[in-house]
């Protein structure tokens, strides 16, 4: 699923969508606020069968993400 698909922004519009949003945690868009695959991968169990998404995303509605916490946690998005 994109974000097109999940109707975040227009089909088409990603590449500006992009360009024009910070997507870091402290941005205004913040996604994969924990580095994502490449950070879990294969190297870790939770990572490589997408279970490690939905744990980020308890920890952040939770407000238990500790740094990487995003300002607005009261609702989230996971796609695994």
């Amino acid at each position: 699923m994109s974000l097109e698909d999940a109707g975040i922004c227009p089909k088409g519009e990603i590449g500006p969508f992009f360009a024009s949003t910070d997507t870091t945690y402290k941005g205004t868009f913040p996604i994969n606020t924990d580095g994502g695959q490449l950070s879990a991968g294969q190297l870790n169990p939770a990572g490589a069968s997408g279970t490690q998404q939905i744990v980020e995303g308890t920890r952040q509605i939770r407000g238990q993400a500790g740094e990487r916490q995003v300002a607005r946690h009261d609702l989230g998005l996971v796609n695994t």
